[in-house]
């Protein structure tokens, strides 16, 4: 199978997406709903479906808040969210095993989401997360294939 880009790769994608999205959900405030849809029909995804090395390495997760969110101001929530100290949650998680699904099979993360949504991956986090991500992955490809 032909991975969507380097294995290499992989590690800043998942910590990228992972921070996007608990800063999305956690920081910001969006339903797992709106923030999956932002982040859809954001550049975000077809750059990473591409293997753009600006989108795989080049931008941390508040950058691509603000890409994906360009008419908001976001300086001053960031700024609050450098001061904290980090703890990945649930809405990280779901980043990092989105980024993995997506890379492992290459396919679209809108097949993955429209089929196995934001909040479905947010409310297997109990169950899964310190399970392998190999597992989750194979149990959202189950619903996909």
């Amino acid at each position: 199978m032909k991975y969507a880009y380097d294995e290499m790769y992989l590690p800043d994608v998942q910590k990228n997406l992972g921070f996007f999205f608990q800063f999305m959900l956690f920081s910001l405030g969006y339903s797992p709903k709106e923030a999956q849809d932002i982040f859809l029909n954001s550049i975000i995804p077809a750059q990473i479906e591409i293997a753009n090395p600006d989108f795989l390495c080049g931008k941390s997760g508040f950058e691509f808040a603000m890409l994906a969110l360009p008419k908001k101001n976001l300086t001053e929530k960031i700024e609050e969210a450098l001061k904290e100290p980090f703890y990945p949650q649930a809405e990280y998680w779901s980043g990092f095993v989105l980024a993995y699904c997506q890379w492992k099979n290459n396919i679209p993360f809108n097949k993955i989401l429209n089929t196995f949504p934001l909040e479905n991956i947010l409310n297997s986090y109990h169950l899964l997360h310190e399970a392998d991500v190999t597992k989750t992955e194979q149990i959202i490809m189950e619903k996909i294939k």
